[in-house]
């Protein structure tokens, strides 16, 4: 009894020792002192806290295909990529606790935001982006990956 229990607290604190970095698990523990990090060529362009992308413009967008609020408000995500610095956009990957999404700079051009959640998170959500597409707990924006 005593190996068996043993060897799960072990196991326990291993898991707390790799943390988010196991499958891109994201835990509400991950999400204490959230912040989202815009990298393009291998470095770190800027990092934003949820006071940060508060103060950049802000937009409302209507999404039926939500299965929870119709209207998502936040900056949207070119606003972000300028604040960061970003240049010659063609693409970008957003990652957060869903599987990343690749976006075109054409689809970038549509509507689509870093809409605030009840979590003290932002999740990628888009006027014309499938429901599907969406990235909750958005943790890093890759910019031409």
């Amino acid at each position: 009894m005593r190996s068996t229990a043993g060897r799960l607290l072990l196991l326990g604190m291993a898991a707390l020792l790799v943390g988010p970095g196991v499958g891109g698990c994201v835990t509400d523990s991950d999400l204490a002192g959230y912040h989202l990090v815009v990298r393009q060529d291998g470095r770190v362009l800027d990092t934003f806290d949820l006071p940060r992308l508060r103060d950049l413009p802000q937009i409302e967008i209507a999404t039926p295909q939500s299965r929870g609020n119709q209207v998502q408000r936040g900056p949207e995500l070119r606003s972000v990529l300028t604040a960061a610095g970003a240049a010659d956009v063609n693409r970008i990957r957003v990652q957060g606790s869903d599987p990343a999404q690749t976006l075109t700079a054409a689809e970038l051009a549509d509507r689509v935001v870093l809409s605030f959640t009840k979590r003290d998170t932002v999740k990628l959500a888009g006027v014309d982006l499938d429901r599907e597409r969406w990235v909750r707990d958005v943790t890093e924006v890759v910019v031409n990956p």
